[in-house]
């Protein structure tokens, strides 16, 4: 029994010992990497950026707002964390960093940055086949607000070019459903999204197609008046385009003598469909 118990106090012993080396060494670990200054813990994050190991680039910016908040590398600090969290794909932590950093920094040297960086989040998270819209909205608003307050910047000329293209895509969901419900035989409903176009993308190239589709619309309800002067916008500012030569066969077909020949109309639009 004694032997047993002596056996057990040496094991103990050396566990002990073991524990309070690895303790000590763990100690040491952490005061050396409080003796890092600001500028090393940052340069350290570059390092881990520029080899693609975001995650360990992401805790040394994080460690330098932690140990000096109050350093001029601070808040770059917290773009670059950001950043590293949107190289890494995770794009919801990045957006709530710079929302949290344009906050409190309305007015900042990297203010300007972030609002681009922002703007690419929800950029980045916009798919071709998507439905909803509500993502390619938020990064057309944040690019529309970069441009605004920042438009001798350069990001604003990127900017501009994201703006283009968002409002083209918005343009052409709206026109495609409108072209659904047109299909459908819902006319009116049509004629809204059609209009909506005309009155928030009037730059976009789907605005020739969209003055011929509502010249069919107003032509299926009998608005004869109306269709003229779509189809007279249409030829006035796309002459050359298709859509123009397409619109005039509608009236020489006599088409638009509506009146006792809405049937024949919606059969008509019911076949270019097919």
């Amino acid at each position: 029994m004694y032997i047993y118990k002596k056996k057990y106090l040496i094991v103990k012993q050396i566990f002990l010992m073991l524990f309070f080396i690895s303790s000590c060494s763990n100690n040491n670990n952490q005061e050396n990497q409080l003796k890092l200054s600001d500028k090393e813990m940052y340069l350290k994050g570059l390092t881990s950026l520029q080899e693609g190991d975001f995650n360990k680039a992401n805790l040394e910016f994080e460690k330098i707002f932690l140990n000096y908040p109050f350093s001029s590398l601070a808040s770059r600090s917290e773009i670059m964390s950001a950043y590293s969290y949107y190289e890494n794909n995770e794009l919801k932590k990045a957006i709530v960093k710079l929302d949290n950093f344009i906050e409190m920094n309305p007015k900042g040297e990297l203010t300007e940055y972030a609002h681009y960086l922002l703007a690419m989040c929800y950029y980045s998270q916009i798919s071709s086949e998507a439905r909803d819209s509500g993502l390619t909205v938020k990064s057309l608003n944040s690019f529309k607000l970069l441009v605004t307050k920042y438009p001798k910047t350069k990001y604003a000329k990127d900017s501009k070019l994201k703006i283009q293209f968002l409002e083209n895509s918005l343009a052409r969901n709206e026109l495609h459903v409108g072209k659904f419900y047109l299909k459908k035989g819902a006319p009116a409903s049509s004629i809204k999204r059609f209009k909506f176009i005309l009155q928030n993308y009037q730059n976009t190239s789907v605005i020739p197609e969209t003055l011929y589709r509502l010249t069919e619309a107003l032509l299926i309800i009998g608005l004869k008046e109306e269709a003229i002067k779509s189809n007279a916008i249409l030829n006035y500012n796309f002459s050359d385009n298709k859509w123009s030569d397409l619109s005039k066969k509608l009236f020489e077909n006599n088409l638009a003598e509506v009146k006792g020949n809405e049937l024949s109309i919606i059969d008509y639009f019911k076949n270019i469909f097919e």
